[in-house]
C-alpha cells in the first residue's frame, strides 16, 4: 500500500534548551515510513540525539511521530534499543515494522525494530556469521514473507553471496541459500519472486538470476538490464516493483 504522494514535512518538535543543557546540535540517527493497520495511518518515525562540540551530553535519544492524517508530529516515550549508522544502512518496512541495521555498545549488530501500531522499539539478533559484520556488505529483503538478510563479499570480481532468512514469527534464523560465484555483481537488491533475485551489477547495470531459491546452492549465466548510472538504486526498486506488478 502507497500514498503516491509527496507531502513536505514540518519542522521537528524536538528541542533542548541550549543555555540549560549546553546543546549545539541535534541529528536524526533513525527515520523509518510504514503503515499503522489499526489506525489505518501512515506513520514517520523519527529518532533524534542532541550533542555538544565539547564532547558526549549524555543525553538520552528522543522520539517522535508524524501522522500523515493528522498532519503534525508528537514525542513518543519509547526506549531506543540500538544506535543506527549514520551512513547509508540496510532498512526496510514489512508487514507494520520497520527494521534497521544497527548496533548496540560493544559494536554488536541487531536489527532495530519499530512497530508501527504499538509505537514500540525492539530488537532482534542477526545470525552469528555477521553478527560482527560490517553494514557494507550487507542488505535486507523478503522471500515468500519472510526476512531475509544477504551477506556478500567484500573484494574482488568474483563473489559469492549468503542469504539467512528468519522465520516467520520466531526469532531464529537458517542460512537458506548460497549464491555464486558469480561474476561482475555488486550486491543482491531484492527478491522479485521466490524463483527471480534482483542483483546490482557493475557499471550500472542490474542483473537477474533465475533459479529454484529451495536449492542450497546457486551458480547460473546471469540475464542483465541495462539502467542509467544516476539514481540506481531507486531505479532498481521501481524496476524491482514493477516486475513483481507483472508477474501478480
Amino acid at each position: 500500500m502507497t500514498t503516491e504522494k509527496f507531502h513536505k514535512l514540518p519542522l521537528s518538535i524536538l528541542h533542548y534548551p541550549g543555555d540549560i543543557y549546553d546543546i549545539d546540535f541535534s541529528s536524526t540517527n533513525a527515520v523509518g515510513f510504514g503503515y499503522d493497520s489499526k489506525s489505518r495511518d501512515f506513520k514517520v518515525v523519527r529518532v533524534v540525539e542532541f550533542g555538544s562540540q565539547y564532547g558526549e551530553t549524555n543525553l538520552p535519544a528522543r522520539v517522535e511521530i508524524y501522522d500523515l492524517r493528522k498532519e503534525r508530529w508528537r514525542e513518543i516515550e519509547s526506549t531506543v534499543c540500538g544506535r543506527v549508522t549514520r551512513a547509508p544502512t540496510p532498512q526496510m518496512h514489512h508487514k507494520g515494522t520497520y527494521y534497521w541495521w544497527a548496533y548496540k555498545e560493544g559494536k554488536t549488530n541487531i536489527l532495530h525494530t519499530f512497530d508501527m501500531s504499538k509505537e514500540v522499539f525492539g530488537e532482534i539478533p542477526i545470525p552469528n556469521d555477521v553478527v560482527n559484520e560490517r553494514m557494507e556488505y550487507i542488505s535486507m529483503g523478503t522471500l515468500n514473507g519472510s526476512i531475509v538478510i544477504f551477506h556478500y563479499s567484500k573484494t574482488g570480481n568474483e563473489k559469492t553471496f549468503s542469504v539467512w532468512e528468519m522465520e516467520k514469527d520466531v526469532v531464529s534464523w537458517s542460512k537458506l541459500m548460497t549464491i555464486g560465484p558469480v561474476f561482475g555483481v555488486e550486491k543482491p537488491l531484492l527478491f522479485v519472486n521466490s524463483d527471480e533475485l534482483l542483483m546490482e551489477a557493475n557499471e550500472g547495470r542490474f542483473s537477474s538470476i533465475l533459479n529454484d531459491v529451495a536449492k542450497e546452492h546457486i551458480s547460473k549465466d546471469l540475464s542483465y538490464y541495462k539502467l542509467p548510472l544516476t539514481d540506481r538504486f531507486s531505479r532498481a526498486e521501481s524496476f524491482g516493483h514493477g516486475m513483481r506488478s507483472k508477474l501478480l
